[in-house]
């Protein structure tokens, strides 16, 4: 890292929290767990994986070290954190999609997420499958219909093969309607006419739709409805980002939920915390989405669930999905595994300040901060930790300066 990295690095790092792009650089320890999760990912093992640890022991940063190491190995991935109060709730997956493709990642494409760079990639890797001589024969000329894009059942949701359809348009009114439908669909479901003039009826000159206007606006055939029969046509929307991401040439979407112990706390409805429940069991079963999802949670997180669903007179509940759940418990860090820790702070602020702080702060000093940082009986021991060493080295860093 240069020092303009290593200044910003060490910004985020009074915070506590080690900036995106560098979360596994600071990932210490945990050796035996960390390449549990990079198994999982290099044998793209579907389902779904509640990661569970205590509050402030890490839980996010994992998800985040996940998240670099997929991206590194070639996946798309979308980080989503739960809050039921701000229309990210688990037992709405058209919220749930919105939230998926807000925080759609792909590799390469540091600092844009969403429809956009997504579509454009997509069509990158269409338009040069069009100019191959094979390609008549593959993926993207049957979905196209050998480039005609009329009309297509390769794809599980028709909203999102009109949408493709009419991103290759390159129709910069169009584009701007289906990244903001795409974003917060729920908006959009009294809007159909909007979304047939603009998406269908309006781009004619570059596709013709063989089906009849009225079905765009009938509400019972769905195709612009994302909360149609169940939410059936956000799963289908979600499966498609799978299946267009590994057509494209990735390796598939893994899918990362923080803040998953919101179905609980804030969820107030049992009968949208028993919805959000069955969303996770169809994550968990890979009917409904055939790729990979990570959770964080509590070590009592089912236990919470099975206690509420009781008190809520549920008798009924097939209780015993939660103990299917495939959970990985973490350990939390000990003194010598967060002075490891602190060793790499000291090498980025000397980095990002010019100057050599080992030679100025002893070895025994650095471990006693960390011992009294980590004997303090705060549950964000490794946050408390990374906070203290920053001060004393900005500290000592104003007395280098000073001298």
């Amino acid at each position: 890292m240069n020092s303009a990295q290593a200044q910003r690095l060490v910004e985020s790092l009074r915070k506590g929290i080690p900036p995106d792009g560098f979360v596994r650089h600071f990932t210490v320890g945990r050796e035996g767990e960390i390449n549990n999760l990079l198994s999982r990912l290099e044998q793209r093992k579907k389902g779904a994986l509640l990661i569970k640890a205590n509050y402030g022991s890490g839980k996010t940063h994992l998800l985040r070290f996940v998240r670099e190491s997929a991206l590194e190995r070639g996946f798309a991935v979308s980080f989503v954190t739960l809050d039921s109060k701000s229309a990210v709730r688990f037992n709405r997956m058209d919220q749930i999609l919105g939230a998926i493709w807000r925080g759609l990642e792909i590799p390469g494409e540091t600092g844009q997420k969403g429809v956009r760079p997504f579509f454009n990639y997509l069509h990158n890797q269409i338009q040069q499958a069009r100019t191959d001589s094979n390609g008549s024969n593959g993926f993207w000329s049957q979905l196209s219909n050998n480039w005609k894009w009329d009309y297509s059942d390769h794809l599980d949701s028709p909203s999102m093969y009109i949408a493709l359809r009419a991103w290759g348009a390159d129709d910069g009114e169009a584009q701007d309607l289906i990244d903001d439908w795409f974003r917060q669909p729920w908006q959009y479901q009294a809007r159909r006419t909007l979304l047939y003039q603009s998406l269908v009826g309006g781009l004619r000159t570059h596709f013709r739709d063989p089906r009849p206007e009225q079905q765009f606006y009938s509400f019972d055939a769905g195709i612009f409805n994302f909360r149609f029969q169940n939410y059936s046509q956000s799963w289908a929307c979600i499966r498609d980002i799978q299946t267009l991401a590994f057509e494209s040439g990735l390796k598939g979407l893994i899918l990362i939920f923080d803040e998953f112990e919101d179905v609980v706390s804030n969820l107030k409805n049992i009968k949208y915390q028993e919805d959000a429940f069955w969303n996770l069991f169809e994550f968990y079963s890979g009917k409904q989405y055939p790729g990979m999802s990570f959770y964080a949670v509590t070590p009592d997180f089912a236990q919470k669930c099975k206690d509420l669903l009781l008190d809520k007179d549920r008798w009924d509940f097939d209780y015993s999905r939660f103990e299917k759940l495939p959970t990985f418990q973490m350990s939390p860090l000990d003194v010598e595994e967060l002075t490891d820790l602190a060793m790499k702070i000291l090498e980025t602020h000397g980095i990002a300040y010019s100057w050599e702080p080992d030679l100025e702060m002893k070895s025994s000093e650095l471990k006693s901060i960390v011992k009294k940082a980590a004997s303090v009986q705060v549950q964000d021991r490794a946050r408390h930790t990374i906070t203290a060493v920053v001060k004393s080295l900005d500290r000592l860093f104003e007395d280098h300066e000073d001298n």
